[in-house]
Parts: structure tokens; C-alpha cells; sequence
């Protein structure tokens, strides 16, 4: 008797654990789930590349090498999170010291070629897209960003010259042309480095990156949405960069698509029937050979489906602060407002501190102490008893990490959603954790991808993948809807 009282114990014990571990993986209301691959598929990949292929609705796309910037760099898995994290801050306060004390001035000023697509991939810390120059045409893949509005790329030949995979040669074209002197140039601002005889820029980026160069003049080839035919849009403003130094390894240059007047979006504006674009940023955990578009035209607005918006606020004249401000009036946690003080999204009228914007080329979403903290202790106070809290802010630079080795199937942690003026963007887990292993050890482990900032708030893109996000700048609207980007 003795003895089957011992195995019934062993059994209800068991079940007992049994039950613990279904209740904890079971989901739970204002909670988001992720379903865990084993052994191989917990790994964060920050590499992209591109595969050679038509597509009918876009540009056509140029072969890159798999995992290109990851072997020219030399990177791991925890090097490149750390990197990018460092990179977001960086950025963050170059981007936040340009909007501090900039005067204030709303300007409307904008506005025929049909819509058009390129492709966009992601690379370490950002995304990059193709963009064709020159005649003949000369194609390149160049980092996307919205935070500047410069377009340029590495020219032949070049003083100072970065790891490329390729360089604009513009002795071969025959539209390239250099400019002079006169209202052109000095639509650079405070970035006309000279005009003696020619106009020289000079561009330096929120990671230490510069570029250096001649302020030209050149043909652009947009391959129409549908892929049936192309157009050229002559005297397109770009930088021909002949003294660049910084981590542009494994592209050619930067496309800027902020609001400025010189960005690309601007420069076409006038050639599209509206002014708008939008992008679908890949995750962090798709293939390498995955690739998502970038629309601009009307064909910008995502289709067959109810898009959720904001208004795009113009706190400063864009040809000054070309960033694209919106309005954040609390964040969400497991379903339930954290109450935070409006303050910490608002920009202060006396010292131009403080705001929120949206930044494809920043990794990771940066957020104003107040509400930085408020968001870190209620991950901490939730996930604390249920997850093994570590310190992985020396390999990682994240300050909120657990170890998850012991989850069998699936991770749990409360939902996370910002709530922009007029609508929510609700995150799913990926957008919310990022995940990694170390190598040999055998262990896995999550980090919240948020950063601390005591300025600018700035919408990164962790936060934006797997969403289309609508830039419409006719209608002074943001917007954004959840899809899968390897299937549009």
C-alpha cells in the first residue's frame, strides 16, 4: 500500500507540473505570445540581401551575397544588437540636438508620373532600397532613411572611400552635371560646405558617419508599379560623394526621404500624382532572401485594408527639421494605459526638446526617461516572478533580459501598444523582444527592444516590421497596418 500511495504521489506531482507549465504557456488576456523554434530558430538576423529577380509590380532588384554586411563586418549576433544599440543612441542625439531651439514654422508647401516601387531590404540598424542614376542608367542599393533628406551616393573616384559594393562613376553618364553657385546650393543650409566654383556638401549622420562631396545634378530612372515601363526625371539633386567614412559597408550611399526640400520624396513630388510613400519593413527573424516593397504615389496606400492613422504634426519648417512628427498620448500595457505624464511626448516651446517622430533608421525605439521607466518597471514588476531575470547590458546593451532556457514551447510576456493620437499600434512579441542565444552555451534569451533617451522620442523600426507604414504628406497623415511583408 505504502508503495502505491508513493506512485500516486509521483503521478499527482506530475500532473500538478503539468498543469503550472500549461498555465503559464496558456495565453492570457492583454498578453502576446511567441511559439519558440528549436534548436535553430531562436537567433536574431540583421542581415539582409537581396536576390536577383524582376518583380512585376517594381524595380528590378541586383543580387547581393548572403549575408554580405555580416561577413565584410565580422559581426556575431550579440556584436550586431550591441552595435545597433549603440547606433540608436547615437542617432537619437543627433537627431534630438538638430530639433532643440529650431524656430518654429508650419509650412504647407508641397506639390506627373504615375506610382512607382523599389524594393527595400534590411541591413544592420536600417533598411536599404535600389535606386537607379545616370545615363545609362547606373543602379545601386542605398540606405532608406527618414530621418535625413540628403540623397547621395559614393562616387568614382573618391578620396575617402568606404567598403561598397559599388560606386556612381560619373564619367560614363552623360546627364551628370556639377552645379554652380546660387539658390540651388544654398538650399543645403548649414550643410554647403563651399562653392568655389562648384557646389561642395558636406552631411554628417547621428553615428558619426560623414560625407563629402559635389552638390550635382543627374537623371533618375523610377520603374512604374506594374513594371511595364519606366520614367526618367531629369536634374534630380544629389550629393556625388568623393570623402565618406562610416558604416555605409554593403551599400553605396543614402536615400533620404524625409520632408526636406532636397529629399527624394520631396525632389519627385512634383513628378507623382501625390505626394506619399510607404514601406513594409522585414523582421528581424525572416529569411535572408526575403524582400518587401517601397511604394510611392497613390499606390502607396495599402489596399484591401482598414488603415489605422495619425496626423503628421509640423512643428518646424521642414526644410529645418525634416523629421516626421506625430502625436503619442500615452502606451498601453497589457491592455491598460501606463497614465504617463504628457510631458514626456511633448516638445517643450522654449527649448525645442522633447517630441515624437517616426525613423525607419533607427533600430530601436527611444523613449524619454519618464517614459522609458514607466515601461521598464511594469515589464519588471510582471515578468520578474514568472521569467529568470539577468544582466545582459554588457553583451547586449538592453537593460531588460530574462532567461528563457527553461520554456519548452512558447514565451508569454504582456502586451505592448502606443497609443498615437487617434490610433493604437498594437506590437506583436517580435516588435516588443528581441531574441538570441549564445553560441555553445546552449541558452536562450529575450531583452526588451526599447532604449532610454532624455529627448526626442523616436519610433524605431523593431517596432515597425511587419507593418505597411504610410507616409502621406497630402493628407499630413501617418499610417499603418499589420501584414506580413513577404507577402506583398
Amino acid at each position: 500500500m505504502a508503495s502505491w500511495t508513493k506512485i500516486s504521489m509521483v503521478i499527482l506531482l506530475v500532473v500538478q507540473a503539468y498543469i503550472s507549465c500549461a498555465a503559464l504557456n496558456a495565453p492570457k488576456a492583454g498578453w502576446v505570445t511567441k511559439h519558440l523554434q528549436r534548436p535553430d530558430g531562436l537567433k536574431t538576423r540583421t542581415d539582409r540581401h537581396l536576390t536577383e529577380k524582376t518583380a512585376s509590380n517594381g524595380w528590378r532588384t541586383t543580387l547581393i551575397p548572403p549575408n554580405y554586411r555580416g561577413e565584410v563586418e565580422k559581426l556575431t549576433v550579440l556584436e550586431m544588437i550591441r552595435r545597433d544599440v549603440e547606433t540608436s543612441k547615437e542617432r537619437a542625439r543627433f537627431l534630438d540636438l538638430r530639433s532643440r531651439s529650431a524656430p518654429y514654422k508650419r509650412n504647407k508647401g508641397r506639390r506627373m508620373l504615375e506610382d512607382f516601387v523599389s524594393k527595400i531590404q534590411g541591413t544592420p540598424g536600417g533598411y536599404s532600397m535600389e535606386i537607379s542614376i545616370g545615363t545609362p542608367p547606373q543602379t545601386f542599393v542605398a540606405l532608406a532613411d527618414t530621418g535625413s533628406d540628403l540623397v547621395w551616393l559614393q562616387c568614382s573616384p573618391c578620396e575617402i572611400c568606404f567598403d561598397s559594393t559599388s560606386n556612381f562613376d560619373p564619367s560614363v553618364s552623360t546627364s551628370y552635371q556639377t552645379q554652380g553657385c546660387g539658390p540651388t546650393c544654398d538650399a543645403l543650409g548649414n550643410n554647403k560646405q563651399s562653392c568655389d566654383p562648384t557646389c561642395q556638401y558636406t552631411y554628417l549622420y547621428g553615428d558619426q558617419s560623414t560625407t563629402l562631396g559635389d552638390f550635382s545634378l543627374e537623371t533618375v530612372t523610377l520603374q512604374n508599379v506594374g513594371g511595364s515601363a519606366t520614367t526618367s526625371v531629369t536634374g534630380f539633386e544629389f550629393g556625388c560623394g568623393r570623402r565618406n567614412n562610416g558604416t555605409f559597408s554593403g551599400t553605396s550611399g543614402i536615400v533620404g526621404l524625409a520632408r526636406g526640400p532636397i529629399s527624394f520624396t520631396s525632389q519627385i513630388a512634383k513628378y507623382l500624382n501625390s505626394n506619399k510613400f510607404s514601406y513594409c519593413l522585414l523582421s528581424s527573424y525572416d529569411p535572408d532572401s526575403a524582400r518587401s516593397p517601397i511604394y510611392f504615389g497613390d499606390a502607396a496606400v495599402p489596399s484591401n485594408s482598414t488603415i489605422s492613422e495619425t496626423a503628421l504634426l509640423s512643428p518646424y519648417d521642414p526644410a529645418v527639421v525634416p523629421y516626421y512628427y506625430v502625436s503619442l498620448r500615452d502606451i498601453s500595457f497589457g491592455g491598460s494605459p501606463l497614465s504617463i505624464p504628457s510631458s514626456a511626448f511633448e516638445i517643450d516651446q522654449k527649448t525645442g526638446n522633447g517630441g515624437v517622430i517616426f525613423d525607419s533608421g533607427t533600430t530601436y525605439t527611444v523613449l524619454d526617461t519618464v517614459a522609458y521607466q514607466s515601461v521598464k518597471t511594469a515589464f519588471k514588476n510582471s515578468l520578474d516572478s514568472v521569467y529568470t531575470p539577468v544582466d545582459a547590458s554588457d553583451l547586449t546593451g538592453l537593460e531588460v533580459c530574462y532567461d528563457i532556457s527553461a520554456e519548452i514551447d512558447t514565451v508569454s510576456i504582456p502586451s505592448l501598444t502606443f497609443n498615437f493620437a487617434g490610433a493604437d499600434f498594437n506590437l506583436s512579441f517580435d516588435n516588443i523582444m528581441i531574441l538570441f542565444t549564445i553560441r555553445g552555451a546552449g541558452d536562450y534569451y529575450m531583452c526588451l527592444a526599447l532604449l532610454e533617451s532624455s529627448g526626442l522620442n523616436i519610433y524605431g523600426n523593431v517596432q515597425q516590421q511587419n507593418f505597411q507604414v504610410l507616409y502621406d504628406v497630402d493628407n499630413e497623415k501617418i499610417g499603418w497596418v499589420g501584414v506580413d511583408c513577404k507577402s506583398l
